[in-house]
């Protein structure tokens, strides 16, 4: 039965030699997927109390040097997410770099812990801060890789599914998690006497936490099996190509996995947008004070929170996949997008204006609401938009179109790549989220401050539908790779058994149970 002159005519797909077929073990994805919310959830954990924190420890900082502090964030993650690829590539395991990961963002929240006690400078060490943490945060690159190569063909859309569902998760409640910190108020109480637990410094806290139970995680309970990769052999004289008994993997379609970039680049480019204005917007558009901004920002975080787990539970529990392909459900993503901000664009023929003020004639800071005259010139041309459109569309656009761009361009990027290994691949796709995350809130920062939101809202539109139409226009190039078949194909499987595979006349792609 192993004997590898078996005639190519017959019926058997595969025969196993030594090792049963690899499987996908599921419980290792499982940890990643909770490392994958630990990761995410330190970018968005802060955004709703941040900016607010700020202004009490320096009323000086500006809403551009705010956008410096989010942008600083994604360079640490710009940088580490490639070197942690490379990393694991080169010693072919990602758990040694995953604890780097954990420690950088035990530390980042350490030192963000410590601000108020310290003399430094305190926007500067909270820029120093995030910037560490950020750089931790590029070990999300890895889990997303670990769940490509992982998992088997067919496991591989419900294991990218429980990955990105972490992350995405993680993204979209962080905020959320600030409700159960609301009642601490400010300045809360204190903790060894030096220390402080409140409003502002408890997220901290719970991200300390989280990376420390993490690591126990990682270290007991996660393991590395890869049974989505096609290992080839190193010695030379095993590799010609005239006697070589291994598939030949080509090279992937680059346009397709620029476009992959692309699209990443403007899903991280409109979150992370809309978490660095979203507080300063509602206060400046609905007269919301500094509290009232982040409770009602959490909250909606959370409804998010909720949407983007049906979401995943659809994709995960009812193969959602199955009844549309990957490519159109992320288009129909990027159309939702392009809806949302249509509806909360505040276009010049609503009536109206905005509540306005000033500082001079305002001494009370909860009655500083509304738009500030003083620090911007176009508050008499600004229309007001609807308090509940503007908070049922974020809730319902970004709670569908987020999570579904997340796993459909996740999981094809991984099939368009193909069975090789993927750290450096995914640690550029995670770049690409990072560099967005660097020159999103600066762009929209400076663009509100100077010209207010109907041209952050231009610059948005205009990201996702120059998306839009690559898409349309290389739609039929975003498939997975194709693997010319071999007669007979005898592969070496990651468990050190083999497969045959009977000559078949057209290429076999990675996917064929999908319509991709």
């Amino acid at each position: 039965m192993g004997n590898p002159k078996q005639k190519p005519s017959d019926k058997k797909s595969i025969i196993p030699i030594d090792h049963d077929e690899p499987q996908t073990d599921w419980r290792s994805i499982y940890v990643a997927a909770a490392l994958s919310f630990v990761g995410s959830a330190q970018f968005s954990l802060y955004f709703s109390a941040l900016w607010p924190y700020l202004q009490i420890l320096d009323s000086s900082s500006t809403e551009q040097f705010f956008g410096y502090i989010v942008a600083v964030y994604s360079v640490g993650q710009i940088i580490s997410s490639p070197t942690f690829g490379y990393w694991s590539n080169a010693i072919k395991q990602v758990r040694i770099p995953l604890y780097v990961g954990l420690f950088l963002m035990f530390l980042g929240n350490a030192l963000y812990i410590a601000l108020e006690v310290v003399t430094f400078p305190k926007k500067y060490l909270m820029l120093i801060c995030r910037f560490v943490t950020g750089a931790g945060s590029g070990n999300v690159t890895l889990l997303r890789t670990y769940a490509s190569t992982a998992s088997t063909l067919k496991d591989r859309p419900r294991a990218i599914a429980f990955v990105t569902c972490g992350q995405a998760l993680g993204m979209t409640c962080g905020p959320a998690l600030q409700l159960i910190f609301t009642p601490l108020g400010y300045p809360g109480f204190q903790l060894f006497q030096t220390l402080t637990i409140n409003l502002y410094t408890a997220p901290a806290y719970l991200a300390c936490a989280m990376n420390f139970f993490g690591a126990l995680a990682l270290k007991f309970m996660f393991k590395e099996n890869y049974a989505g990769i096609i290992e080839t052999p190193s010695s030379p004289s095993q590799t010609k190509p005239t006697s070589s008994p291994f598939p030949s993997i080509p090279m992937y379609d680059i346009t397709a996995v620029l476009i992959c970039y692309c699209t990443r680049f403007t899903q991280m480019f409109i979150n992370t947008n809309l978490e660095t204005i979203g507080s300063a917007f509602s206060m400046m558009m609905f007269n919301f004070s500094e509290t009232k901004a982040v409770t009602y920002t959490a909250a909606a975080q959370g409804c998010v929170g909720i949407f983007t787990f049906l979401t995943y539970f659809a994709y995960i529990g009812l193969k959602l996949e199955t009844y549309i392909s990957s490519r159109k459900a992320c288009m129909l993503s990027l159309i939702m997008l392009i809806i949302f901000h249509l509806l909360t664009y505040s276009w010049p023929f609503i009536p109206g204006h905005v509540k306005m003020h000033n500082s001079s004639s305002v001494i009370s800071a909860e009655l500083r609401v509304g738009c500030n005259t003083d620090k911007f010139s176009w508050c008499e041309e600004l229309a007001p938009v609807n308090v509940y459109l503007y908070y049922a569309a974020y809730i319902i656009v970004i709670g569908f179109a987020f999570p579904i761009m997340n796993i459909t361009v996740t999981t094809l990027f991984s099939k368009i790549l193909g069975p090789r290994r993927q750290g450096t691949q995914q640690g550029l796709f995670q770049v690409s989220g990072g560099v967005a995350r660097m020159i999103g809130p600066i762009a929209v920062s400076m663009l509100y401050s100077e010209y207010g939101p109907r041209m952050a809202w231009n610059m948005e539109i205009f990201v996702i539908g120059a998306t839009l139409l690559a898409w349309c226009f290389f739609y039929r190039r975003m498939i997975p790779l194709q693997i010319p078949s071999i007669d007979p194909e005898i592969c070496v499987m990651p468990t050190g058994g083999t497969k045959i595979v009977p000559n078949t006349p057209k290429p076999r792609t990675m996917s064929s149970t999908s319509n991709q």
